[in-house]
């Protein structure tokens, strides 16, 4: 006894103490000897000795029964969630899944007959987890067994500098499979939203394209960012259309040499604009690899000068405000004077020309003359009612403001008359020309079907159909008699106008266009054609005119286009009738429906 107590370190009063806390829960050997001797010879020490450990051993299972029972109930309440979302309600599971994957969806685009421009394809990624790999390059050569198109050197690298690597953005299902049977550890298959254009660049510059983290950057994908309707959204344009347009657009440029081109047809009745094309173009499923020269949309947003199309605002104007007649003459024999400016003619008549000749046969002198009996202030507000001073309120980002003279005087005047001194986009164009053949309303254009924007009188009826006459003649023994095509008897006017440049402009660039509608008789498209320094050839007799290169175009894409978009050819009487009468309202209708008659040959 005496040598035990010789070994304990401690007094025993410490023991007693620590057994009534509760505390001596792991103590040495020699503790418990002499201890139970003690308690031995102190049976008042041993009672309460006893007492010290019930109580801590009832806290003890207090405890553990109190942890069992909270682990208990969560588990029971995760359990029970688990079941009630698998098993329970299939809609609350459905609406949790789809309420997830909403928030990275995109609406789809459509055209207006349903063909899909850009949609959304589920894809499966590859990725690796470059801390899980076993073996760096054991993983990257196998998977560039797999993957013939991935650098296994770089892929390597990252690997063993633990990096997490994208090795692929979307795999078929033969290679995923084949990657899953390499059984690699820290290899990982991520499920992928990929943004798909089934047109290629057909219709690009109005479809647009997405960059990952920003959502749609241009066209209509710039639109969709905000689009709210539950459905697609469904462009204006016409894929069927929208193909013959670029085939004809691109024969030309290539034919020419020209250094691009551009085109839109547009529904003068609603402003929908069915076709717009933009050359050189891109395909929207991998923009950066065309250069950013052919992601800009030319007819939207570039400013051009027009050139001579303006004198058919010029023309429209004089009659409208009633300052010329039809039939009015004007003195093209010589140069005509403004302030200290020389206006001459391209090729001219050197005769007096009525009205109709003035625009028929695209006189300078002749259109000027007629703009200055217009006056300044009448001329601008006809153009600005035609939408020409204000950039256009259209769906696509890519738009642009018109470029107005400083000061706007006789000269201005005189000049703006066939289009030089003002450079507005080609859209701006077309949309003033509808207003001139379709009526006399002018409509916005608009890229969304369905979406028609509400009109504004510019012209009053007569007026209109008196321009369909004079722009008919432009066709049949004018400036552009390569742009007819048989039984649609369109109109329109030609325009080359010269490129301007520090100090003047140049008279070996040019830009030529034809801005025309069809059928002429009752207009239902308005069509314009342009072409971006085209180039001549010997088939044309060293000319580079609109009337050589871009009215060709046109005729070709109204022969095409006509029949598809149910357009029925008339005979030479029941045009020659519309014409002559100027009816417009229902017109287009009654002749659709009488079109069975036997042609005039």
């Amino acid at each position: 006894m005496r040598l035990l107590w010789r070994r304990l370190p401690m007094p025993t009063s410490w023991i007693s103490s620590a057994l009534r806390r509760g505390r001596a829960r792991t103590r040495p050997v020699a503790y418990v000897v002499a201890e139970s001797e003690m308690c031995e010879e102190s049976p008042a020490l041993q009672v309460r000795a006893n007492r010290g450990q019930s109580r801590h051993m009832m806290r003890s299972r207090m405890r553990v029964m109190m942890c069992a029972v909270v682990f208990s109930f969560v588990f029971a309440s995760l359990g029970l969630r688990l079941a009630y979302i698998s098993f329970g309600d299939a809609h609350i599971a459905e609406r949790y899944h789809t309420t997830k994957l909403a928030d990275a969806e995109r609406p789809e685009i459509i055209d207006r007959n349903g063909a899909i421009l850009a949609t959304d394809l589920p894809m499966i990624a590859l990725e690796v987890a470059g801390r899980d790999v076993w073996d760096a390059k054991e993983t990257a050569e196998a998977l560039g067994n797999v993957l013939s198109d991935i650098d296994v050197t770089t892929l390597e690298e990252k690997i063993a500098g633990g990096r997490y690597v994208e090795v692929r953005a979307d795999l078929t299902p033969a290679e995923r499979k084949a990657v899953f049977d390499l059984g690699l550890p820290g290899v990982r298959f991520a499920a992928r939203t990929k943004r798909f254009y089934p047109q290629g660049a057909l219709g690009a510059h109005v479809v647009g394209h997405e960059e990952p983290g920003k959502g749609g950057v241009m066209g209509l994908e710039k639109t969709s960012n905000t689009w709210r309707s539950d459905g697609p959204l469904r462009a204006s344009i016409d894929v069927r259309i929208q193909q013959i347009v670029e085939d004809e657009l691109s024969a030309s440029m290539e034919k020419f040499s020209a250094k691009a081109a551009w085109a839109a047809i547009m529904d003068v009745e609603t402003g929908e604009v069915i076709s717009l094309v933009s050359l050189p173009d891109f395909d929207p499923n991998a923009p950066g690899a065309a250069p950013a020269d052919s992601r800009r949309n030319r007819a939207t947003y570039d400013r051009y000068e027009l050139g001579s199309a303006f004198k058919a605002f010029t023309a429209a104007a004089a009659l409208d405000a009633g300052i010329a007649e039809e039939t009015t003459t004007y003195d093209a024999r010589k140069p005509f004077r403004v302030a200290d400016r020389r206006i001459t003619d391209f090729h001219g008549e050197n005769r007096v020309l009525s009205l109709s000749e003035v625009v028929q046969y695209s006189s300078n002198i002749g259109i000027a003359q007629i703009a200055t009996d217009l006056g300044p202030e009448k001329q601008k507000a006809y153009l600005k009612s035609l939408g020409l001073f204000d950039a256009l309120p259209i769906e696509l980002n890519e738009n642009r403001n018109v470029e107005l003279p400083y000061q706007w005087g006789p000269v201005e005047a005189a000049t703006i008359a066939y289009g030089h001194g003002i450079s507005v986009t080609p859209l701006h164009l077309l949309s003033g020309f509808s207003a001139v053949v379709n009526g006399g309303e002018y409509r916005r254009p608009t890229f969304l079907a369905g979406e028609i924007p509400p009109s504004a009188r510019v012209f009053n009826e007569e007026t209109s159909a008196t321009m369909r006459r004079i722009l008919r003649r432009v066709v049949t023994d004018g400036t552009a008699q390569y742009a007819e095509a048989a039984d649609y008897f369109p109109i329109g006017k030609t325009a080359t106008a010269d490129k301007p440049v520090a100090g003047g402009y140049d008279r070996n660039t040019r830009i030529a266009s034809f801005v025309g509608a069809f059928p002429g008789y009752a207009p239902k498209y308005a069509v314009l054609v342009s072409l971006d320094e085209p180039q001549p050839l010997p088939e044309t007799y060293g000319y580079a005119t609109a009337g050589w290169n871009a009215a060709p175009a046109f005729s070709r894409i109204v022969e095409r286009s006509a029949p598809v978009l149910g357009l029925r050819p008339v005979n030479e009487a029941a045009a020659l009738q519309a014409f002559v009468s100027g009816y417009y309202e229902g017109s287009r209708e009654a002749l659709l429906q009488h079109s069975s008659i036997e042609r005039v040959q």
